[in-house]
């Protein structure tokens, strides 16, 4: 199912540890998921750079998600990556910087095991 209408996953904001869409590469598919769970907590010291202290938390997350073009493709070999990383929230805006690790991939997907910048409005 390859073509220009073909979905992917992976990127900062939806499994980290993935360059943005790759996860499904070459071909892709129909439909992708990805799921995440995540423990913030404040920092454990008070930054005062501009005040910016009260706007950021350290978080710890385990991502999965998949693509396939079938429910069989989609629930088998999910992509999982594990991480920690500084969260900056201001209003509806949120940056992170994460190091994250990709536990489960495939040998066509396109990792990015380190450090990953995310900026955006939603967040997995």
């Amino acid at each position: 199912s390859s073509g220009i209408n073909a979905e992917y996953g992976g990127g900062p904001g939806s499994v980290r540890g993935f360059y943005e869409d790759g996860i499904g590469r070459p071909l892709g598919g129909t439909m992708h998921w990805g799921a995440g769970f995540s423990l913030t907590r404040k920092l454990p010291f008070s930054p005062h750079i501009w005040g910016l202290g009260k706007y950021m938390r350290v978080h710890h997350f385990a991502n999965a998600g998949n693509v396939g073009s079938c429910k069989d493709e989609l629930i088998k070999d999910p992509r999982v990556s594990v991480g920690s990383g500084l969260i900056m929230k201001i209003a509806n805006f949120r940056m992170e910087i994460n190091y994250a690790v990709p536990i489960r991939h495939q040998p066509d997907d396109v990792v990015n095991h380190g450090l990953q910048f995310g900026i955006g409005i939603n967040f997995m």
